[in-house]
C-alpha cells in the first residue's frame, strides 16, 4: 500500500475506531517512512515538517508501542498471579470444608468448641470474611491442644492444620502481590490512554498537512509512489 493510500486511511482513523495492534501499526508505517525516505521529508518539510519535527511523531510511534508492549506483559504477569491466587484458594477451602464439616460432628455437643471455631451460621461470601472465618478456624485449634487432640479421633492430624496455615499466610502474600500488579496494570492503563491522545494529536495535524502537501503540488503523489513503489 502505498503512502497516499495510508495517509487516507489513517486521516478517517481514529484509536477508538480500530483494533489496538492496527492502529499502532499503522502509526510505526508512516512515522517510519517519513523520517527514513528522503523524498517524502523533502516533501512535507516545505510544509513545517522538518526532520525534527518527523522524528517527534516516530519517538511518539515508538513510546506508545513500547507502553503497550508493557501493558500486555504486566497484564499476563497479572493474569497468572490472579490464577495461582485461586489455586491456592481452593485447595485451602476444600481442606477447610473437610476440617469443618468433621468439627460439626466431632464437637456437636460442645458450645464452647462451635463459637470457638465459628462452626455454626452460614458460611463467608466474600473474600475477606471467607479468610476471617478460615484463619480463625486453624489458629483456634491449634492454640487448643484439645481440640486437636478430638479431631485426630476424626483422622486429622496437627500436621495438616499447621500445612493450611502456611497456605493461608501464601495466600495473603498472593493477594497483596494481587493489589500491586493490578495498581501497576492500571497506571499504565491510564498512561497508554493519555499517550494515545497526544500521539492522535500529532498524527492527525500531520495528516492534513500532508493533504495540503498533495492537493498543492501534484508531483507530489507521483514521487511518492516511485519511493514507496
Amino acid at each position: 500500500m502505498n503512502l497516499i493510500s495510508q495517509i487516507q486511511l489513517i486521516y478517517y482513523m481514529h484509536y477508538t475506531k480500530h483494533t489496538k495492534q492496527e492502529y499502532l501499526y499503522k502509526l510505526k508505517d508512516i512515522t517510519s517512512m517519513s523520517v527514513n525516505v528522503d523524498d517524502i521529508r523533502k516533501v512535507v518539510g516545505g510544509y513545517g515538517y522538518d526532520s525534527r519535527k518527523l522524528a517527534e511523531g516516530k519517538r511518539l510511534a515508538e513510546g506508545l508501542e513500547r507502553l503497550n508492549s508493557e501493558v500486555a506483559k504486566q497484564s499476563l504477569v497479572k493474569k497468572r498471579m490472579f490464577a495461582e491466587k485461586k489455586r491456592v484458594q481452593n485447595e485451602v477451602h476444600k481442606k477447610y470444608m473437610k476440617f469443618l464439616k468433621l468439627s460439626r460432628i466431632a464437637f456437636s455437643d460442645d458450645v464452647e468448641a462451635q463459637g470457638a471455631l465459628l462452626l455454626t451460621g452460614a458460611r463467608a461470601r466474600t473474600y475477606e470474611k471467607w479468610m476471617t472465618q478460615v484463619s480463625v478456624f486453624v489458629d483456634n485449634l491449634l492454640v487448643n491442644r484439645k481440640y486437636i487432640k478430638t479431631l485426630e479421633g476424626f483422622g486429622v492430624s496437627c500436621k495438616e492444620i499447621e500445612d493450611v496455615k502456611v497456605r493461608l499466610k501464601q495466600l495473603n502474600a498472593l493477594s497483596s502481590e494481587c493489589v500491586k500488579i493490578t495498581g501497576v496494570v492500571r497506571m499504565l492503563n491510564h498512561k497508554v490512554k493519555k499517550d494515545t491522545v497526544v500521539m492522535q494529536h500529532w498524527i492527525s495535524s500531520y495528516i492534513k498537512v500532508a493533504r495540503i502537501a498533495m492537493e498543492e503540488n501534484p508531483k507530489v503523489g507521483k514521487l511518492i509512489k516511485q519511493v514507496i513503489g
